[in-house]
């Protein structure tokens, strides 16, 4: 069997056939001076076997096996050198790839701290990296990237932004991976859900998410990064926004909520203030700024009725969420529970042009589970669609 086919096979003992027989060329044929890209199949063989398998020693050994052959290569003596191919921004990318799959293994498993060893392990290949005569090319940004998205997986956001921070440093101003902004955005969104407990923190990490944000989108005065984010990216913002009051009610005083609800409402405009870009809101988008409205802006004290700023909001963002189709159960009943009966009659009531087969009093004698579909379909054509917001109530 070919050192290819075996690459291709997936399993440990494959990779381990494949580098046996990488050994034999070493030993028996050094005259042939075996290319790199030779050792480089070798490595991807250890790596889908850190893939394929569910068990997470196994993948973590897997990932050892790639590690120690790219460290032999790293560590060569001159002599050798002239005999032995010098490693790539592939063979990196190889194992640190390795480690990748070993952490998401890991992670599957409920075993968090292997996942961390792994991840560490890879990004040790990074420093190992950066210390190479390599070039920047577009293997090495994946090789920030791939340990970017596991150290944001293991939500461990910090470690992934200070990696992204490296990567956008790096010179030759070439093309980045959205997906790993992304990656960080979401993962500051999950932590804030259910870690924040020192309001100072948060907001210097709400602040530090719409820097972040803005120099993706080229605002103006800013550095701008050379990826433009997309309607996930400003939704892992707005999430982020809110998140931390879904978790503790009490973080902060109402100073603290309002500016984490500016900083909501600012993600929004910049997306439905461009209507060529491709950050669009989304019916996730109306989803999360009704939540964001809900934790963010306080109800009047008496009779758990909310007060007339929180109404106004939202009937300016439930306004463009109906006209652009948006609307889902999600959004409805957020509202529905945000409100006494008869605001939440009067805001869907408002947003009809002839309401004659609608009342009051029909408008509320309808179940949740079917008040969308007895709304004006235009107002859902596009939010309908969304499975994910559109659920029955467990």
């Amino acid at each position: 069997m070919s050192l290819s086919a075996l690459e291709r096979h997936g399993t440990a003992t494959s990779a381990k056939l494949a580098e046996d027989l990488l050994h034999l060329l070493e030993e028996y044929y050094f005259d042939l001076n075996p290319d790199i890209t030779i050792y480089n199949s070798a490595l991807n063989a250890w790596a889908k076997a850190a893939k394929e398998t569910s068990d997470v020693q196994s993948s973590l050994a897997s990932a050892q096996k790639a590690d120690k052959l790219l460290c032999s290569l790293l560590g060569r003596d001159q002599e050798e050198s002239s005999t032995f191919p010098q490693p790539t921004e592939i063979s990196f990318l190889m194992v640190v790839n390795a480690w990748a799959n070993a952490a998401s293994c890991a992670l599957s498993a409920g075993k968090s701290s292997d996942g961390k060893i792994a991840a560490k392990h890879a990004e040790e290949l990074l420093r190992k990296l950066q210390k190479q005569t390599l070039r920047t090319s577009i293997a090495t940004i994946a090789c920030y990237g791939a340990v970017i998205r596991t150290w944001a997986s293991l939500g461990h956001p910090e470690q992934a932004q200070a990696v992204l921070e490296e990567m956008v440093e790096m010179p030759g101003n070439l093309p980045l991976d959205l997906i790993h902004f992304n990656a960080v955005l979401d993962a500051w969104a999950r932590n804030l859900a259910s870690s924040a407990t020192d309001v100072d923190m948060t907001m210097a990490r709400l602040a530090g998410l719409q820097d972040l944000l803005t120099k993706m989108a080229g605002g103006v005065g800013h550095q701008s990064y050379n990826v433009e984010p997309d309607t996930s990216s400003f939704n892992h913002v707005i999430r982020a926004c809110y998140s931390p009051w879904s978790y503790s009610k009490a973080l902060g005083d109402e100073s603290n909520r309002q500016n984490a609800l500016d900083i909501a409402y600012d993600a929004y405009l910049m997306m439905s203030q461009d209507y060529n870009s491709s950050h669009r809101p989304s019916a996730h988008t109306y989803a999360h700024m009704f939540k964001a409205i809900a934790c963010l802006l306080p109800s009047a004290q008496t009779d758990q009725v909310a007060g007339p700023e929180k109404y106004d909001f939202c009937k300016t963002i439930f306004h463009a969420c109906c006209r652009e189709g948006h609307l889902s159960k999600s959004s409805v009943w957020t509202l529905r529970k945000m409100f006494s009966s008869e605001n939440f009659a009067e805001l869907l009531l408002s947003e009809m042009d002839h309401p004659a087969n609608m009342d009051k009093e029909k408008l509320l004698s309808i179940s949740e589970e079917n008040l969308l579909a007895s709304l004006p379909k235009e107002w859902s054509r596009h939010g309908r669609k969304v499975k994910a917001l559109n659920r029955g109530r467990r």
